[in-house]
């Protein structure tokens, strides 16, 4: 991918969201590194990946514990507190817990009635929550997903019910310090008014814009709307793409960096987004359309809030 533009921003970048392995690591700096990437959250997927991260790039990152989803939906509580017991000396600063609607599908004798605000899992969030302990969560999937995959909401649950339980959780815990990945898996236009109203009610919460395709596809259905949303949250939204160290190919990565870049720092309309975006792609694709923030609404997203956010 040939990539020529001249970006309204051209300061340092903090990717808030990205995935690490133990393989492709130093392909992904790499191309990081044209980007603007100076500094990232990396969440991480085996131990071999933490120590070769640490001892390769020492100041490249913040690292993230993957709680496992397997122990939560068993209400085991024990063991994610074991999990979170010597976080700061195993090398982390945060955690991270995933629950997109498919976890039923990957995990082996799965507590299908398995729900977030379950008061089992009290004691681990008021935990995190006396000690502070940055939380990124993943609750939810695209609407586009539950027009499809997730189509039986008797397995999955509608994405209303999957958002009510996080929503209920911050009720009991307002001051979770939580990263909501995705958007608080909210983008879609006609979600921003519940999303807006969550910002309101609870203080502690940010939002990351992983993944690139997702943003691009929503947020450029209503350019006045996204716009105003991201200038009134401004100072509660961190970049964040989602990608991760083993996906190889150099287009995989620049597509994303261009794709949100072209989002957040232009005015351009219908551009084609520079990768497939497989939600799209048998309805005609999905088109960019810029939302030419302010630099000052930039400098916010890439870089100032998440270094307030993790006191870096």
């Amino acid at each position: 991918m040939k990539v020529t533009i001249e970006w309204k921003y051209s300061g340092a970048i903090f990717d808030a969201h990205t995935h690490i392995g133990h393989e492709g690591l130093s392909n992904m700096i790499d191309i990081e590194e044209k980007f603007g990437i100076r500094k990232q959250i990396g969440i991480i997927h085996t131990p071999e990946a933490l120590e070769k991260a640490k001892s390769k790039y020492p100041e490249k990152f913040v690292f993230a514990k993957y709680l496992p989803t397997s122990e939560t939906i068993r209400y085991n509580v024990s063991k994610l507190l074991d999990e979170i017991a010597n976080l700061s000396q195993e090398g982390f600063s945060l955690v991270k817990m995933w629950f997109g609607p498919r976890w039923r599908d990957y995990v082996e004798h799965a507590n299908n009635h398995f729900r977030l605000d379950n008061m089992k899992l009290d004691p681990f969030f008021n935990k995190i929550e006396q000690d502070q302990i940055p939380l990124i969560i993943h609750v939810g999937d695209p609407d586009t997903y539950f027009q499809t995959v997730y189509s039986d909401a008797s397995v999955y649950g509608t994405k209303k019910e999957n958002l009510i339980q996080l929503e209920n959780v911050l009720t009991r815990h307002p001051t979770l310090k939580l990263q909501i990945a995705h958007f608080g898996s909210q983008p879609e236009i006609h979600r921003l008014e519940n999303l807006s109203s969550w910002m309101k009610r609870f203080p502690n919460i940010v939002l990351d814009t992983a993944s690139s395709r997702w943003m691009a596809r929503e947020l450029s259905k209503n350019v006045d709307a996204a716009r105003s949303f991201i200038i009134e949250y401004s100072d509660r939204i961190l970049f964040g793409t989602d990608v991760g160290t083993n996906r190889g190919k150099r287009d995989y990565y620049e597509g994303r960096y261009v794709a949100q870049r072209l989002l957040w720092e232009t005015d351009v309309r219908d551009e084609p987004l520079p990768f497939i975006d497989k939600d799209t792609e048998d309805s005609g694709g999905t088109f960019i359309n810029g939302l030419d923030l302010p630099l000052e609404v930039l400098e916010n997203i890439y870089w100032n809030n998440a270094h307030r956010f993790y006191d870096i």
